[in-house]
């Protein structure tokens, strides 16, 4: 049985040390986690660091996190990689977001685009920005990460585009050539330096939008014959990439 993981970010973690809970984190270990006193489970700061450690619970709202020894190694993949997704509708966007920190995404970029406005504009993007970084949270706390992906204040296409360093850049469209092509050429010991995958909102880039992501270096990359949701694109094309970098070998843990 998986042990219970926490996010604590909000103070330094050291083996030994005894943190005070917050409401929060009490509520979440004793409402959701389902602990009781002395119960085991794992503490992490989001930014590499683990440790085994102890509940204890001296009420109904207070506790102690009482850290031991260095739970885990860090899960950081060998090669950053940035989502640029297109701000999408409620429940597409925050599965992208969900499954892009499952596989191992280094940044989280949401992207104005043009048929995002309406997504946009359904629900402020201050609050929208709070409900990813929760989500994130979870995720992380769900699938093993001890680092947390940073996620960037949305920007417009040109404010993404314009974010360029050396590495690779891929722009899902359906009229571009096989992914299989970019990956060959790529290769887990080719290209060095960071990955960049642009994806588009619901109907995807306009025109307009797909020129303007070339002509910024981005490789227009077509996954397969249908036609797919933006959410499953992000997480189609991430997933082929961390494959092809060899992230995805070995014994990862189904839950």
């Amino acid at each position: 049985m998986r042990c219970p993981r926490l996010l604590i970010n909000d103070t330094d973690l050291a083996a030994g040390q005894s943190i005070p809970a917050s409401q929060d984190r009490l509520h979440y270990a004793t409402n959701v986690l389902r602990l009781k006193n002395d119960a085991a489970c794992r503490v992490f700061d989001g930014q590499g660091n683990e440790f085994h450690a102890r509940l204890e619970v001296t009420g109904r709202r207070s506790g102690t996190f009482h850290l031991g020894d260095r739970a885990a190694a860090p899960t950081t993949p060998a090669r950053p990689i940035e989502l640029l997704q297109g701000i999408a509708r409620g429940d597409h966007m925050d599965l992208a977001v969900q499954k892009a920190v499952e596989l191992g995404i280094s940044v989280i970029r949401p992207v104005l685009c043009e048929r995002s406005r309406s997504a946009a504009a359904h629900r402020g993007l201050d609050k929208r920005q709070a409900h990813w970084a929760g989500i994130i949270q979870a995720a992380a706390e769900q699938c093993g990460r001890n680092e947390l992906p940073l996620l960037v204040p949305p920007a417009t296409l040109d404010e993404a585009l314009d974010a360029s360093s050396p590495g690779l850049d891929l722009v899902a469209d359906e009229q571009g050539p096989p992914l299989s092509g970019a990956l060959d050429s790529f290769g887990k010991g080719g290209t060095s330096g960071r990955v960049r995958i642009l994806i588009g909102p619901e109907g995807g880039l306009t025109d307009e939008e797909r020129i303007q992501a070339r002509n910024a270096g981005f490789q227009a990359v077509a996954m397969g014959p249908r036609t797919l949701r933006t959410e499953t694109a992000a997480i189609s094309l991430l997933t082929l990439v961390q494959w092809r970098l060899g992230d995805l070998d070995g014994g990862a843990a189904l839950t």
